[in-house]
């Protein structure tokens, strides 16, 4: 078992550095406001900010309060948290899989294993859901905006 204070201390600089690296990553793209409103890396950006402010928050919340959280206990090791951990391989595996297949396949990879991990096993609704929700993004993103999602690191 961790204490609070520890736990919080490791977030807030994981926090931060994935703040940063959102922004650093976002800032390749064009910030700036046009006529048609802000550049594609604006909300990612404002996103990666967000999050570094917050885990700057966290990281003085519990530095200002290091004796009380000390004293609490985190158990990082109960069966409850297995699903948390799996999520995390998953979207790690799914960072991973958008630069080698492309955004649409690991999407289509992502969406039924997500719902299988949250015990949904009807094959046609993950099916329908894992369509809809790829042609929904699909329409929006590539058609209606002519954002360029990635793609495969074979095709390019």
């Amino acid at each position: 078992m961790k204490n609070m204070a520890i736990c919080n201390f490791i977030v807030s600089i994981l926090g931060m550095m994935i703040g940063a690296a959102i922004m650093m990553a976002a800032s390749e793209f064009p910030l700036e406001f046009t006529e048609n409103g802000p550049g594609s890396g604006f909300w990612p950006f404002a996103l990666g900010t967000a999050l570094a402010l917050v885990a700057v928050m966290l990281l003085v919340y519990s530095i200002s309060n290091k004796k009380e959280l000390s004293e609490q206990l985190v158990a990082l090791t109960l069966p409850a948290n297995k699903r948390v951990y799996v999520m995390m391989v998953i979207i790690t595996i799914y960072c991973a899989l958008i630069s080698v297949l492309g955004f649409y396949p690991a999407s289509a990879l992502l969406i039924p294993a997500t719902m299988k991990l949250m015990d949904f096993h009807d094959k046609k609704i993950i099916a329908m859901t894992t369509v809809g929700t790829i042609a929904f993004i699909y329409v929006i993103f590539t058609v209606l905006l002519h954002t360029r999602m990635p793609q495969s690191m074979f095709l390019e």
